[in-house]
């Protein structure tokens, strides 16, 4: 859809300049994708050289050397060079990305020269840039006493460079207060001031007093900024409140403000995350018309969203439209694209797209090969996902955390513990502390692998180690205590939760119903069901589920197929294993006609019916001895494309042979031939 706006924007003859819309721009998306960082990642172009004229001398700096030799000059012939010289020369380092080196030269000139020529209000200045840039905010502030006791005055560069320090250390009350001081002293704040301070309040999501800012300067009749309404704009994206952005981006129009490819790139954004497609579409129209050039950002923004709402074809639609319009896609477009192809597991097209994105002159990055490393393991082909972190390590790239927790969970995934270990001890030895997000990967392999005992054992070292430990901890702890029929030993862990300060969620009650329903001690079951709702929780799917099986076992079938249809009320909808729950249930009693009135009802919620639910109703129907009930249940189970498994054979076997031995063997052998079925050792 949003590609089709692209195509058709390109290939309008009304307009004459559409070819040239969109030019290639060099924004990095930053790590972690769209939403974590600002909209825009400014790259510092290297330095080439320059030209300094001080006094009536031209000078050439090309390297940071040359500077510094031309300092040691400069200080040599101490009274031939003025204040605004060694502001120039200072300026210079500064563009060559060395804060640190300026501070360490002003430090030289206070030694070295006097005081009545060695500096100015704008050395200080240049000074306090540094520091800030340093992250040494305790000298910049020291700088400001600095500047009084030696009777210069403050100007507004001054304490715009101060807010912006403060802002950057998210100090945002100590910029205020600065704010509030600069006026005291009669400098009246502009829009550098206001904008600093709005992106300080937005980055720490402070959106309301942001927003209170925007109100008093436009009061004090300073004009905002596009910038400014950015801030804002991408922080209320961020936080999903897209109403208020949509207001905000319509007022700044109507005040003509205009947007630029930022606020767009944001509002797109955040139409693309909520679902709100009509609404991007329209947004990348007026973009157009408006002669706004879409830049990389613009298009990872959309592929990104793409891939995430599973619109894969429309992802790779815009990553050709990047290709025609000459937009180099960069390594955040890649491993988007790669993540989609993962994700529909068509590993082997993610591979030759990552071998692509090298002849296309992009580099993978740690994201690239973490996301590739994770769709190896989606596949069970852990052994891939290991070379590709060799591979990382021989190009000189750091595997993270988040690497190396995809692989763990990867080798736990196919049951290899021992590797799991292995990595996990080489995280360690790397100098990677694992958090508890790794811990709980490897707690759970351990659980599902039938290790309770290795699980608790690594639980009590996550508690010893001061590790804060959440409720999903706890849950899995909880869940593979259940699973190797340890429910007392659950039960006392769900009772430790307070002393942990925390408390049990959907999940952890869940787990409880489920395993105390299933060793028949229904009376727990319901006793934990009856305790979530008196605190508050409100049960989902699963909880239904275990319950209306635990009622079905207890043979209460009017009251399971009553909690059944009480989900509805509770905005909670039955998944295939909550019917097939109470479907098994009527079987069981013999009541397969009921079964099947609730298999009509599933298919018209949309919901297909599995193996399962199609093994348990074959067996129903030859309970009541309806066999041709019993057939016709095969034969749409076979027309639904769900293929009968060994025991669906076995038991359909079993009744024919009680029904009509000679023709038993006739039946099984055509249905075999329907689905190209071979039963093991047949």
């Amino acid at each position: 859809m949003l590609a089709r706006v692209f195509r058709s924007e390109s290939s309008s003859s009304s307009v004459g300049a559409s070819a040239r819309l969109i030019s290639s721009s060099s924004t990095r998306f930053t790590h972690r994708r769209v939403s974590q960082k600002g909209m825009v990642s400014s790259k510092r172009l290297p330095f080439e050289g320059e030209s300094l004229t001080l006094g009536s001398v031209s000078h050439y700096i090309e390297t940071l050397d040359n500077a510094i030799e031309l300092f040691d000059d400069m200080v040599r012939s101490r009274s031939f060079y003025s204040a605004v010289d060694f502001n120039k020369l200072m300026c210079v380092i500064v563009r060559m990305n060395r804060p640190d080196v300026v501070i360490s030269l002003y430090q030289k000139m206070e030694l070295l020269l006097p005081d009545d020529l060695s500096v100015d209000i704008y050395s200080f200045n240049i000074l306090i840039k540094c520091f800030c840039s340093c992250h040494e905010l305790y000298f910049a502030l020291s700088t400001l006493g600095k500047i009084c006791k030696l009777g210069f005055h403050p100007d507004v560069v001054t304490f715009n460079t101060l807010i912006h320090g403060l802002c950057l250390q998210d100090q945002i009350s100590e910029a205020l207060a600065l704010l509030d001081r600069m006026v005291e002293e009669g400098h009246q704040p502009n829009r550098i001031t206001y904008g600093t301070i709005v992106n300080g309040m937005c980055k720490i999501g402070d959106t309301d007093s942001a927003l209170n800012l925007l109100r008093n300067m436009e009061e004090s009749h300073i004009k905002p900024h596009t910038a400014i309404y950015n801030s804002i704009i991408d922080r209320l994206c961020k936080d999903g409140q897209y109403s208020d952005a949509q207001n905000l981006f319509t007022e700044m129009q109507e005040k003509r403000i205009f947007p630029n490819v930022i606020t767009y790139s944001c509002m797109i954004h955040c139409c693309c995350i909520s679902g709100r497609w009509s609404d991007a579409e329209g947004l990348l129209h007026d973009m157009i018309e408006r002669r706004i050039n879409p830049n990389i950002f613009t298009f990872n923004t959309l592929v990104y969203a793409f891939v995430n709402e599973g619109k894969f074809s429309e992802a790779q639609e815009l990553y050709e439209e990047m290709l025609r319009r000459d937009i180099n896609p960069n390594a955040v477009t890649y491993s988007s694209i790669i993540s989609g192809l993962c994700k529909r597991n068509r590993l082997e097209d993610a591979k030759r797209m990552f071998d692509l994105m090298e002849t296309k002159g992009c580099s993978p990055d740690v994201v690239t090969f973490t996301t590739l490393i994770d769709g190896c393991c989606r596949a069970k082909r852990v052994d891939d996902g290991m070379e590709l972190l060799r591979e990382m390590s021989r190009r000189g790239l750091v595997p993270d955390i988040f690497t190396y927790s995809t692989l763990i969970h990867g080798f736990c995934q196919v049951g290899d513990l021992n590797a799991a270990q292995d990595l996990l001890s080489e995280m360690i030895s790397r100098g990677l502390r694992p958090n508890v997000v790794t811990h709980s990967i490897v707690l759970h392999g351990f659980c599902v692998n039938g290790k309770p005992e290795k699980a608790w054992k690594l639980f009590k070292a996550m508690q010893k180690s001061g590790m804060v430990l959440d409720i999903r901890a706890y849950n899995i702890m909880i869940h593979g205590m259940c699973k190797a029929s340890k429910v007392d030993e659950a039960w006392h862990l769900f009772t430790s939760l307070p002393l942990s300060g925390l408390q049990p969620d959907v999940q952890t009650y869940s787990i409880l119903i489920s395993a105390y329903a299933k060793e028949g001690n229904f009376s727990r079951a319901e006793y934990f069901y009856l305790e979530m709702l008196r605190k508050g929780v409100v049960p989902n799917t699963v909880t239904y589920t275990s319950m209306v099986d635990g009622l079905c076992k207890q043979n209460r079938l009017d009251e399971a197929k009553e909690m059944f249809d009480s989900m509805a009320d509770k905005r909670c909808s039955p998944n295939v294993v909550t019917f097939t729950t109470l479907i098994n249930g009527y079987c069981k009693a013999e009541k397969v006609y009921d079964g099947m009135e609730l298999a009509c009802e599933m298919y018209q919620r949309g919901i297909v019916g599995d193996s399962i639910t199609y093994r348990i109703l074959i067996d129903g129907f030859y309970r009541v001895g309806d066999f041709n009930g019993a057939l016709d249940i095969v034969e749409e189970m076979i027309t639904s494309g769900v293929c009968p498994d060994t025991n669906t054979f076995y038991n359909m076997l079993v009744g024919l042979c009680n029904k009509e031995a000679q023709n038993a063997l006739a039946v099984f052998e055509d249905l075999c031939k329907s689905v190209g079925h071979q039963l093991e050792g047949a």
